[in-house]
């Protein structure tokens, strides 16, 4: 019985030998590809990154406390760990929570978030957050560059987002990530846990 063509003939040996090294080279490229994302190192456990700001309400007579969002994405700009969200207790304070654009637009795909990182709108003051270096699952991250994002809104009053990219590896450091309208002295420090 002939398998594999050779001067014009299919041979038994030739399908064989082909067909072991095609098993081969899939199953050796599977354990390598395998292995490169396997070796991607995670960010330490004794590691934090702390995010600071300072929440400053621009205008006069009663002004509405601010919400506020803490979170953090990926290099690609998803959304990977909400740190905090503060906002109006629900049902009122889902009202005005699509303000928070930059987070409400991808931050709100799972409906239990939400509940589990809101607390109340501060008052104006300095504020800091701290992230573990784990994802909304709870799994550990790699080492890489992410988004870190502050991002507040008034009830229609200003709204105000800042948007910077830290590279987290093993060298820990102390980073000005600017101020923007009511978010001011913004800042990030990747350290050991406090």
């Amino acid at each position: 019985m002939r398998h594999t063509i050779k001067n014009g003939i299919i041979t038994r040996r030739g399908f064989l030998t082909r067909s072991v090294a095609a098993t081969l080279t899939l199953a050796l490229g599977s354990k390598l590809s395998l292995a490169a994302t396997a070796v991607r190192p995670k960010v330490a456990a004794a590691n934090e990154l702390a995010v600071t700001f300072t929440t400053s309400p621009s205008g006069f007579g009663r002004i509405q406390r601010p919400y506020v969002a803490v979170w953090i994405e990926n290099a690609s700009g998803t959304p990977i760990r909400t740190l905090s969200l503060w906002m109006l207790s629900p049902p009122r304070g889902t009202r005005y929570l699509d303000e928070l654009r930059r987070w409400y637009s991808g931050a709100t795909t799972d409906p239990a978030l939400v509940p589990t990182t809101t607390s109340p709108t501060p008052n104006p003051g300095s504020y800091t957050v701290v992230w573990d270096g784990k994802d909304d699952k709870g799994s550990v991250v790699d080492q890489g560059e992410y988004y870190v994002c502050v991002e507040s809104a008034r009830e229609h009053g200003p709204y105000s987002l800042v948007r910077e990219k830290v590279t987290l590896g093993t060298a820990l450091f102390k980073k000005t990530l600017g101020s923007n309208a009511e978010l001011k002295d913004v800042g990030v420090e990747f350290r050991k846990h406090a």
